[in-house]
Order: structure tokens, then C-alpha cells, then sequence
């Protein structure tokens, strides 16, 4: 008997060693984040490369289930709450620590050692910049998000989403709103410029909205499993997946066909760096 004796009674040893090969970026170590590392570390993988750019604070405690009552606010990176949590679980497995922003040298670097990626930030423009590295890369890029709506609470959901080596994308599965990546990854001297034309939105005065514990642990546990699915080879894995809190029901969508016209299926899918993704940093 041994740690992983239980892994290997569902998909087997072989399954097993498959995922000690996995090194898997997790860009985002907040509230679904750390459940993604949580279980990344009891699967036992090789390495997980945890990519964060913010100190912890006291509104993070209701949902970061790796952070202690007890760690300092500010002073407590967030990619040292993960590494924390990871070896005193299993100190066999590698943490590479990235304290710098996704838009980074660093995290680029980084992200190109993985060997499958896990997006879990919170706004478009991360999520684009993940989606198009890993395209050109071919990585695997598993894309994480929930949705707590302000006017709608009980309309609460997620969903999880899987870009790889089939067609389709985000912006394919309408999952992507490139409107708002383009505010969110415009520079400062344009920002200023639109909000000095049009105004700032009273949406962008406070982003920070309604989140729990519960259902980021959720969509982490579907795309996990998804991931499972893939490494092991036990079934394919479903492209998405999306749970909704009012009917408390996961659907699976349909592989979505990419559109002839998609900039990222055509262009960048495979052009490594050719795809020219220094713009972003």
C-alpha cells in the first residue's frame, strides 16, 4: 500500500505514471486556484508551477482554503500560501514559485516548461493572453471562471473549458469577451483616454463581487477530473462544462467547429513565436 494505492484502483497504474509526468501551471493561486493545487498535489503530479502577482487579503479568508487565520494581511504572498500547502502534503512534488504578473518574462518562461496549463484568473485579459501562449505553444489550457451575478445572485454558476489540440477556442465558444481583454490588456496612457472620452462605467468602479468557497471548489473539481480524463486516457475529456446554481445541473456543450475567420485557431494555433506573444508583456 502507498499514497497513491487509491488513484491506481480508479485509473490505474499506468494512469498514475502518466500524471508524476505532469508539470502544470496553475496562473492564478486565489479562490479556485488553490483548490486546482489542492488537488493537483494529491494526485500526485510532477511539478506545479504557481503563478500569482498579490499578497493575500482579509476579504480572501471566506474562500482561499489554503490560507491560515493566522497569516499576515499584508505579507503573505499568495504563491507562498501554495507552496505552503503543497509540501506539507507531499514534499516530492516540485513548487516553482512565480511572483510576478501573468503579463511577465518570468511567467512566459515559466508557462512554457508546463506541460498543461490552468487558467483561474478573474478578468479577459489574462484569460486571453493564457489562451493564445498556450495555443501557440500547444499546451493544453484548461480555463476556469464562476459567476456570482449582483442582481441575480440565485442565477450563480461556472463553468470550465478545455482548449487543446481540436478546433475551437474561447473566442469560438463564445467564452472569451474580447471587447473587455482589450480594455483590461490596453496601456495606461490609452485607459486614461478612454476614460477621459467616454467616462469610466460604474461597473468598473468596483469589480470585486459575491464569491464562495463552494462553488469555486466545484468548477476546480470538474476541470480536475477533466484532466484526469485526458492524462489517463480513461475517456475523452468533455471541452465544456458548465454548472448553474438555479437548477443545480453540470451540462456538457458540444465540441465547438473553429470558425474559418478565427485569428486564433489560423494564426496562432501552433506558431509558437511566431505568434509574436511579446506585445503582451
Amino acid at each position: 500500500m502507498h499514497k497513491h494505492d487509491r488513484n491506481e484502483r480508479f485509473f490505474g497504474a499506468e494512469g498514475q505514471k502518466l500524471l508524476a509526468k505532469e508539470r502544470v501551471a496553475v496562473a492564478g493561486c486565489g479562490g479556485i486556484g488553490e483548490h486546482a493545487i489542492s488537488q493537483l498535489t494529491c494526485l500526485g503530479v510532477e511539478e506545479i508551477i504557481g503563478i500569482d502577482d498579490e499578497d493575500l487579503s482579509d476579504t480572501n479568508r471566506n474562500r482561499y482554503v489554503l490560507a491560515q487565520h493566522d497569516d499576515p494581511v499584508q505579507g503573505m504572498h499568495k504563491v507562498d500560501i501554495a507552496e505552503r500547502a503543497v509540501k506539507r502534503v507531499d514534499p516530492d512534488i516540485i513548487f516553482a514559485p512565480v511572483k510576478a504578473s501573468i503579463r511577465s518574462a518570468d511567467a512566459f518562461a515559466a508557462l512554457q516548461r508546463a506541460t498543461t496549463i490552468f487558467g483561474c484568473v478573474d478578468n479577459e485579459g489574462s484569460r486571453l493572453v493564457l489562451m493564445e501562449f498556450a495555443a501557440a505553444y500547444r499546451i493544453p489550457y484548461f480555463d476556469l471562471a464562476t459567476d456570482i451575478p449582483q442582481g441575480n445572485v440565485l442565477d450563480f454558476g461556472g463553468r470550465y473549458a478545455l482548449v487543446d489540440h481540436h478546433p475551437g477556442c474561447l473566442v469560438c465558444m463564445g467564452l472569451l469577451d474580447a471587447d473587455e481583454a482589450r480594455q483590461d490588456l490596453e496601456n495606461p496612457a490609452a485607459r486614461v483616454d478612454r476614460e477621459r472620452i467616454y467616462g469610466i462605467a460604474k461597473s468598473e468602479l468596483d469589480k470585486a463581487g459575491p464569491s464562495v468557497v463552494s462553488l469555486n471548489g466545484v468548477i476546480a473539481s470538474l476541470a480536475i477530473t477533466e484532466f484526469i480524463m485526458r492524462t489517463t486516457g480513461l475517456r475523452p475529456p468533455a471541452r465544456q462544462l458548465s454548472y448553474r446554481g438555479r437548477t443545480g445541473i453540470v451540462t456538457r456543450s458540444t465540441s465547438p467547429e473553429s470558425a474559418s475567420s478565427c485569428y486564433y485557431c489560423q494564426l496562432v494555433k501552433g506558431a509558437g513565436e511566431k505568434a509574436s506573444l511579446a506585445r503582451y508583456l
